[in-house]
């Protein structure tokens, strides 16, 4: 049986399979200052910003930092709420790795909160674990 494409592979894959357990995750009213100190405690890029009910209300990363806090005048006690971006796109675990991949590249993000079926937060898929599984199909 021929081996399987790079493009097969990603089209069946689940995001699942690949899926490292880390989640670095906050409400929005938590102050810059401590969603700064859990990112930099965690080793993480990214936050993932919920509500009360795990809802995926807004993503705090690196770029949030250098665009939009690192300026005059922001001060580090004010909501992370005011800074994260909110125009989040989820996708559920079940979904594929190419899926993700697609998702991505369209919308021009490292980091995409996954969702269960009523919408709750259950996982985040960073760009890094897609590479390291990309990396691992090379022998």
């Amino acid at each position: 049986m021929p081996a399987k494409t790079i493009e097969e592979i990603l089209k069946e894959t689940k995001i699942y399979q690949i899926l490292r357990p880390k989640l670095v995750t906050t409400s929005p009213n938590v102050p810059l200052k401590d969603a700064l100190d859990l990112m930099h405690r965690e080793k993480a890029g990214y936050i993932v910003v919920a509500d009360a009910h795990l809802k995926v209300v807004g993503m705090f990363t690196e770029r949030e930092v250098l665009m939009k806090v690192l300026r005059p005048g922001v001060s580090l006690s004010e909501p992370v709420s005011k800074y994260m971006r909110t125009d989040v796109h989820t996708l559920k675990k079940s979904d594929t790795v190419g899926d993700a991949i697609k998702a991505m590249h369209k919308f021009g993000i490292r980091h995409v909160p996954l969702v269960d079926e009523f919408g709750r937060m259950n996982g985040v898929l960073s760009i890094r674990t897609i590479v390291n599984f990309l990396a691992e199909l090379f022998p």
